[in-house]
Parts: structure tokens; C-alpha cells; sequence
């Protein structure tokens, strides 16, 4: 199984953090990662660009491109072979991510952390040695990733309702998630034309998915498993398709792997075409006995899968009353209160760690009769010598679940664990996102979507133009306001739709953001649609706020907007408020600065000529290439591998 995964989940974050990441963070970025290493807590000091004044590059933007570059590579590497998925590949790619995210600042994401939190999981699986073939940690790290997964699944969903929401209340909250959502796509505005009664049917398998199908990927059975893993992958490739989430679902969808054994006709066929080495059956593993139990139990599989799918279409036709209006439409609502939800989550916050922790007490007794017995004290010594990395993974395996109680029982403010042992040891793993909290998006709908809209112009009193964007809705042009971006992640882009739904003073870093639109510099410009920036550094940018609403089919656009408001009064380079915003956020004006210790200019060459051949090619693009040529690596391995075999 772990040959599955192993291919790395790294991988899905690695290769889009490294476009665009100096942009925002390097000297002339918007928030510069020197910044935050001199002037920072002393989390946000943990970081590998530590390193750069020893290697000669500073702490700016050429730190940043190395550990990219590392990263990519090796992630890369573990991504076409088996060879390179080793305990090794695994430390250097968490912690250069972790390093990463440490400078990201207003720009983090909860895709971060899920990346972070599995990556740190994988470690427990992955292999000293070349020569090791399975890990005897497998089962409990596989079970702690299907209950990462579980969290995050059970979270999505448990704060819709529990919020109060009347858009969620009344299954209307995925018609409005539709067009409110962060960084459309054309199939979220072809999706929003359809009927009102799919939009609350699919609200309501948007729970199943969240609130009960997460319970299955703990079942014995193979069949109900494999049931809830196709559940799943039907509901992430909508997501795929209706938004710019980047490898979040990628990342969810390889994680659900664990759901699968290893003689599932899945992993098999996925093994076929991704290892590079024979493929081993599971009775070597010495599992003759418990194989025939599985089979037991999953000889009646297609029976459960069909009683679980009857109980939740029964159970959904009584928790929400089907009805019809006089034009004979159908309707749906709940037919519980919000108590009575309150009531039933405060159970299933409970039950679901009892229930893990169970099953990791039993896989835990299984790891332990599965060991060699010692007839003497020298034998003894040697098997604890022997042993002593699994005692620690055990004992890091535990801690990592015990912990992870603490953000689950935030759900709801009646499971909230208080003690202040649990609480501190938790914040200590969290500092190092180890283990997050999630569930805190789409607690409540917006009633409206509401975009900022940058504008530049060289007379106050003269004609405003636009800036334009790569990804965010900014214009009704029908060809330009609603792209996609596949795995890559426009961080900048996406960060708008935070800003536009809370106070300005909240969102600081689009002062910085301002100041280096005034100064014109070509890495924040980068992120901009390049067909709509000015030529030379305007004299004025103002911020103004506008409602974004769907068209429909009759119409030659995707949108309509109107003005509402100003975000942001008109500021110029001289202006005394903006520099004063600046001056608190410790923030250097002057992008011209080089950063300390920079003297190894041949490998500042080198990585400079990286970033403009990379830079050259739109993020998405860029990693749609390097998946292909990872496919067609794999295949040339394969078919080499077959051709040695037959001659």
C-alpha cells in the first residue's frame, strides 16, 4: 500500500509553491521573507533559509528559489521511482515545505497544513534502507493518515450547519458557494444555472459526504471502503472542476488511497504502471490467516454497500422533508433543529477518536506478537538495539493521535477539551504543523460576492484604469474572468477573496502591495495579467469594491458588477498614511537593498536563470508539464523493465 502514496504527497504542494513564491516573498515581493527571519517569532525563525548567508545567498530571493528547487527535485525523483521514497526524501521535503510556510505569512493556506500534517505521517512510513521493504509501523501510520483524512472530511461538513448558517439551513448555501466561492471556474457558472432542487439534493450529498461517508473508511470490509473511496473521488473531481483550490484535492483524493489493500485491483493496477520493482503478494507478509477472515467478511461487501447506500437514502428522505411547491416543484428542508443537531454531533465528536484509538490499540497488540522472542539477555539487547526506532515511531505515532483530539473536539464549543496539558502539548505540535485544526471555511455563506479592484492613474482628477488579474474575477469579459489553474494554487489571487470580506486593516499586506505597484516592480507586476498593467509606475492607485453577480444563459458574459464603495482611499509614493501602515509592519521600502551575505554569485547566476526560464511558463501550464514528463518516465522505466524481462 505505502507504494501508493509514497510517490509522495509532498509532491502536490512542492512543485506549485516554487512559481511565484519570490514574487511574494522575495526583496522586491510583497512580504519579503527577510522580514519575517529578522524580525520574527521564534516559530517563524525555524526556517532552512537560515542557511542562505553560509551558502552565500543571503536570506532573500535566491534562498528561496534554492529550497524550491530542492524540494521539487527531490520530490520529483520520489515521484518516477521507488528507489528515491526513503525516510531521507521524506525528512528533506517536509522540512524544506515547512520552511516555506514559514515565510508565506498572510499568504498561508489550510492546504499547507494538510500537506504538512500527511507529509509528517509519511515519514512514519517510509523506509531507512533501500533494502527494507515494509515498514513495521505501516498499519498504525495508515490508519493515523485515514484519520487525518476523516478530520478534515468530518470538520468540512460539521461547521455548516453547526454555524447557524440560513443558506446551509435551508440548502441553499452550495448554489450560493457556487458564485461566492474564492476563484471560480466556468463549470461552477454552468453548475449555478441549474434547477434550485439540484442545488439542494446536491447540498444534501455534500453532507453524506462529509458527516457519514468519513465513518465507512474505517470499516472491515474492502468493499465498503473502496464504496466510500469512489463516493469521494466522484465529490472531489466537482470540487477540481467548480474551483481553483489547487493540490488540495489532489492531496485529499492521495490520501484516500489508504483506504485500499494491498491486493485491492486498484493498487494492483496502480502498481503495474507506477513501481519500478516485481510486485510481492501479501502472503509473504505472513497474513494467510487473517486473508481468509478479510474474505469472510468481504464476501457479503456488495451486500453491505448496498444496505449502507438504502440507509442513507432513507435516512436523508427522513432528516429532510420532500415536499413540492404549487408550481410542482420539489423542496427540500431539514426536519431536525439546529438542538437537535448540536445534540447528535456532540456524540459523533466523541465516538470518532474512541473509535480510532481502538483500532490503533489493536493494530498496536498485533505489532507487538509479531515480534522476535529472545531466549537471552545479549539476544535481548540486541532486538531492543534492533527495535528502538519503533519504539519511537510507536511512541511519536500516539502522541501525534492524542494531540489531534485537542482541534477535533474544537468542533464545538460544548466538546472543547480545556485541559491545559493537552492544550500546551498541542500548541507545541501545531507551532510545527504537526497537527492543525480545519473545518474553519464555509462556516457562513456570503450573501453577495464582493471583489477588490486595483486601479491606477497618473491624474486624480484623470481616467482610472484597471489592473488585471491571471485568476480572480475582475472583469465581465467572458474570456478573461473565469480561468483555471489545475494543480497550481494562485495564492495571491485567492488571498482577495479574504480581503474583500473583511475589514481593510485586517488584510495588511495589501499596503505593501500598493507600495511595490508604485515603485513598478516586475516580480509583483509578474502576478498580474500582463496584458493590463500600466507601462511606466503610475502616480495614484486607489481600491475600489465591487458586487460580482452570475449572469445567466441568456447572456454574453459571465458577470455583471456594480461599484459599491472604495476599499482603500487614493495613495501615492509620498503619501503619509501608507507609509506609516508600512513603517508598523516593519516593512523596507527600498527593494534595491541587496540582502546580507550574498556573495556566491555563480550559483546566483545560476538559480536567476532558473527562475526566468521557469517563470516564462503560467504556473499551470508549468505543472502540467512536469506531471506529463513524470508519466512518461514512469512508462519508458516500464517499458525497459519488460523489455529486460522477456530477452
Amino acid at each position: 500500500m505505502p507504494d501508493c502514496i509514497a510517490n509522495s504527497p509532498h509532491s502536490w504542494g512542492k512543485f506549485g509553491y516554487g512559481y511565484g513564491a519570490t514574487c511574494l516573498y522575495g526583496d522586491a515581493g510583497i512580504l519579503p521573507a527577510s522580514r519575517i527571519l529578522a524580525n520574527g517569532t521564534l516559530k517563524e525563525r525555524l526556517s532552512l533559509l537560515q542557511l542562505g548567508p553560509i551558502l552565500g545567498l543571503g536570506d532573500g530571493h535566491e534562498a528561496i528559489d534554492l529550497l524550491c528547487l530542492v524540494g521539487a527535485t527531490v520530490a520529483f525523483l520520489g515521484l518516477i521511482t521507488r528507489a528515491h521514497c526513503r525516510l531521507v526524501s521524506f525528512i528533506v521535503m517536509w522540512s524544506v515545505y515547512f520552511s516555506l510556510v514559514q515565510i508565506s505569512q498572510s499568504f498561508r493556506q489550510q492546504a499547507d497544513h494538510l500537506l504538512l500534517e500527511a507529509g509528517f505521517l509519511c515519514i512514519l512510513l517510509a523506509p531507512t534502507r533501500l533494502s527494507d521493504r515494509r515498514h513495521p509501523m505501516e498499519d498504525i501510520a495508515l490508519l493515523l493518515l485515514k484519520w487525518l483524512v476523516f478530520r478534515f472530511m468530518f470538520a468540512s461538513g460539521s461547521v455548516k450547519l453547526a454555524s447557524g448558517c440560513p443558506l446551509w439551513w435551508s440548502l441553499d448555501g452550495l448554489k450560493r458557494h457556487y458564485e461566492t466561492m474564492p476563484l471560480p471556474t466556468s463549470y461552477s457558472w454552468y453548475t449555478y444555472q441549474l434547477p434550485d432542487a439540484f442545488h439542494r439534493a446536491s447540498t444534501i450529498y455534500v453532507y453524506l459526504s462529509e458527516l457519514v461517508v468519513p465513518w465507512l473508511f474505517f470499516a472491515p470490509s474492502r468493499a465498503v471502503r473502496r464504496f466510500a473511496l469512489w463516493w469521494h473521488v466522484f465529490l472531489h473531481l466537482n470540487i477540481i472542476g467548480c474551483g481553483n483550490y489547487g493540490f488540495l484535492s489532489p492531496l485529499v483524493l492521495t490520501l484516500m488511497l489508504t483506504l485500499l489493500d494491498d491486493d485491492d485491483g486498484v493498487v494492483a493496477w496502480l502498481h503495474e504502471r507506477l513501481s519500478d520493482e516485481p510486485r510481492r503478494t501479501v502472503v509473504s507478509r505472513g497474513k494467510g490467516h487473517n486473508q481468509s477472515k478479510v474474505a469472510d467478511v468481504d464476501r457479503y461487501g456488495g451486500r453491505l454497500v448496498k444496505g449502507i447506500t438504502l440507509l442513507m437514502v432513507a435516512g436523508s428522505w427522513l432528516c429532510f422533508s420532500v415536499g413540492s411547491t404549487d408550481e410542482g416543484q420539489l423542496t427540500l428542508k431539514p426536519s431536525f433543529s439546529r438542538d437537535q443537531y448540536l445534540n447528535f454531533m456532540q456524540t459523533m465528536i466523541r465516538a470518532a477518536p474512541l473509535l480510532v484509538f481502538v483500532l490503533m490499540v489493536k493494530k498496536f497488540l498485533k505489532l507487538l506478537s509479531s515480534q522476535d522472542s529472545v531466549g537471552s539477555l545479549a539476544e535481548g539487547m540486541r532486538q531492543f538495539s534492533k527495535n528502538l526506532g519503533l519504539l519511537i515511531s510507536t511512541i511519536v505515532a500516539f502522541t501525534v493521535f492524542f494531540m489531534s483530539i485537542v482541534p477535533h473536539s474544537r468542533l464545538l464549543p460544548s466538546t472543547s477539551i480545556s485541559s491545559p496539558v493537552m492544550t500546551r502539548a498541542y500548541a507545541g505540535l501545531h507551532s510545527l504543523y504537526v497537527v492543525n485544526q480545519y473545518g474553519r471555511h464555509l462556516t457562513k455563506m456570503r450573501p453577495m460576492r464582493r471583489e477588490i479592484i486595483l486601479e491606477y492613474s497618473d491624474d486624480l482628477n484623470g481616467t482610472w484604469s484597471e489592473y488585471g488579474f491571471q485568476y480572480k474575477p475582475w472583469t465581465i469579459e467572458r474570456a478573461a474572468s473565469l480561468p483555471y489553474g489545475w494543480l497550481y494554487f494562485p495564492r495571491f489571487d485567492f488571498k482577495f477573496y479574504d480581503g474583500s470580506g473583511s475589514k481593510t486593516d485586517a488584510q495588511k499586506w495589501i499596503y505593501p502591495l500598493i507600495q511595490r505597484l508604485l515603485e513598478h516592480q516586475r516580480p509583483v507586476l509578474d502576478l498580474l495579467d500582463g496584458r493590463h498593467i500600466p507601462a511606466q509606475a503610475p502616480k495614484y492607485i486607489r481600491t475600489s469594491l465591487y458586487r460580482f453577480s452570475y449572469t445567466s444563459f441568456a447572456d454574453g458574459n459571465f458577470w455583471t458588477r456594480e461599484r459599491l464603495t472604495d476599499y482603500f482611499n487614493v495613495f501615492s509614493q509620498d503619501d503619509t498614511h501608507l507609509r506609516e501602515k508600512l513603517k508598523q509592519m516593519n516593512f523596507r521600502l527600498s527593494a534595491d537593498e541587496s540582502s546580507s551575505g550574498s556573495w556566491n554569485w555563480l550559483l546566483r547566476m545560476l538559480l536567476d536563470a532558473i527562475r526566468r526560464f521557469v517563470g516564462a511558463i503560467e504556473g499551470s501550464y508549468l505543472l502540467v508539464g512536469v506531471f506529463i514528463a513524470a508519466g512518461m518516465l514512469i512508462y519508458t522505466q516500464q517499458q525497459q523493465q519488460r523489455t529486460g524481462q522477456s530477452t
